[in-house]
């Protein structure tokens, strides 16, 4: 990923999760931008949930325990 595209991920995840009351969301993500979310992102879970175009659909749930 560019260092545009890691900020604009960035950006949105940010207002995906603002106030920090959300700690889980669906969102529609690259594989690419799935894996920088599970190797930057700690105590971060995504669950794949179904196929939309070139992206799939995640449950995104942060500051989760480990299982």
């Amino acid at each position: 990923m560019t260092t545009i595209e890691i900020a604009a991920l960035e950006a949105a995840l940010s207002s995906a999760f603002q106030g920090g009351e959300l700690r889980r969301r669906e969102l529609r993500l690259t594989a690419e931008e799935a894996e920088y979310l599970t190797l930057r992102w700690e105590r971060v879970r995504l669950t794949a949930l179904s196929p939309s175009g070139d992206k799939m659909w995640y449950t995104v749930e942060l500051n989760t325990l480990p299982a």
